[in-house]
């Protein structure tokens, strides 16, 4: 058609445009977060995941809540397992920490008894307190280096909170004196001896500006240093932000940290001490294999916020998200949101990662067929400028 005269040029050049517009219109369509599902909750719908964490697509322990109790479930190819069903004395509904260690192995940790660790077989006592002090331990973070130490926030003997470093070699550190009206409640480790910690910051009552019923809470989260051994991790760099509180810390390509909350995100590179403000607000965040973060909003929320490639991008959502969400999970390919829909049922909201730019998704798909008919045209051009000159 492009060898021939006029109308046949003008036509082929039409065609073309006509493609052109209707593959815009399909990649408007298909502008969406592709590999998005919505299923029940395969314990049951009236079986609400409060905590989980997994192992791999088809294994992972949940803290559930149901008929008005909650129970410690191991799920192993869709076959769940009580296993906490024998210790009849043990206060399930106090779990606040389940902890995934590098050997596939979950501490379990409630605040009140001595930590549990779970290898998948068997439950048996797991030791935080090798010394002679008083202390409880409500959170536990195992270290992402070849060291695999134990930094934790403690329940002191005077009913204060403070943080302790805990050793391969079984060594409890001496504790750390607190900041004043500070409860931590997360821990992150970032790289070598440096650990973060989130948690909120009980403002303290002013003449005429707070109330001491109801103080205002903010906030805060603080860079640690503890290199492993007796001497108690000593706080390095303190941050209180104004309001809201911090849901989750996301450590990323061993420079920068992403602090989410529920009013502000935080971008800190850790390497220069830098803070950048994000003006995006989550309930929930989790982190891939592909080295991004993904930041979820709240019910009814229609996008989410990826940070992928030292850069943050809004993904607009196929429809809103129908739940309200209570935690997280990620199998290494799929990021679980479990919550609750306007029924009451527990349901499970299902994010593809694997889905994100590939062919599978209808622009993926678009554009490569996009790519494959524009060479084929300008190859066609080609042969046809090689046979004029010849």
């Amino acid at each position: 058609m492009l060898q021939q005269e006029s109308e046949h040029q003008w036509l082929a050049i039409s065609a073309f445009f006509v493609f052109v517009l209707i593959g815009a219109i399909f990649l408007r369509g298909t502008s969406h977060l592709p590999g998005i599902d919505m299923t029940d909750n395969e314990l049951g719908l009236e079986h609400r995941i409060i905590e989980s964490v997994y192992l791999d697509s088809n294994n992972y322990v949940a803290l559930e809540y149901s008929a008005g109790e909650y129970n410690l479930v191991s799920v192993n190819n869709g076959e769940p397992d009580y296993i906490l069903a024998e210790m009849t004395d043990y206060d399930e509904s106090r779990i606040n920490n389940l902890e995934l260690l590098t050997n596939d192995s979950v501490l379990i940790g409630n605040a009140l008894d001595n930590m549990l660790l779970h290898d998948g077989f068997s439950i048996s006592p797991f030791t935080t307190n090798y010394g002679d002090a008083d202390f409880l331990t409500t959170n536990i973070k195992q270290s992402s280096d070849e060291e695999q130490n134990y930094l934790m926030i403690t329940l002191e003997s005077d009913n204060n909170r403070s943080i302790r470093g805990l050793n391969s070699s079984g060594i409890t550190s001496a504790e750390t004196q607190n900041l004043a009206n500070v409860d931590w409640e997360k821990i992150q480790h970032i790289s070598n001896d440096l650990w973060m910690l989130s948690g909120r910051y009980n403002q303290p009552a002013t003449t005429g500006d707070e109330s001491p019923a109801a103080p205002n809470l903010k906030p805060v989260w603080a860079t640690v240093l503890w290199n492993g051994g007796y001497i108690a991790p000593m706080f390095e760099k303190l941050h209180i932000g104004e309001y809201g509180e911090y849901h989750s810390m996301i450590n990323l390509n061993q420079e920068k940290i992403i602090i989410a909350g529920t009013h502000e995100t935080i971008l800190f590179d850790y390497t220069t001490g830098s803070v950048e403000n994000i003006g995006y607000s989550s309930v929930s965040g989790v982190a891939d294999k592909h080295d991004s973060a993904w930041l979820f909003n709240g019910k009814d929320s229609r996008s989410v916020l990826r940070f992928h490639d030292e850069s943050w991008e809004v993904k607009s959502l196929p429809h809103v998200i129908p739940l309200t969400v209570e935690t997280t999970g990620f199998d290494g390919e799929t990021i679980y949101l479990h919550g609750i829909d306007d029924n009451g049922a527990a349901k499970v909201m299902t994010f593809d990662t694997t889905a994100v730019g590939s062919i599978e998704s209808g622009s993926g798909f678009i554009n490569l067929a996009f790519i494959i008919i524009s060479l084929v045209m300008f190859a066609v051009m080609t042969v046809n400028i090689s046979d004029k000159f010849r």
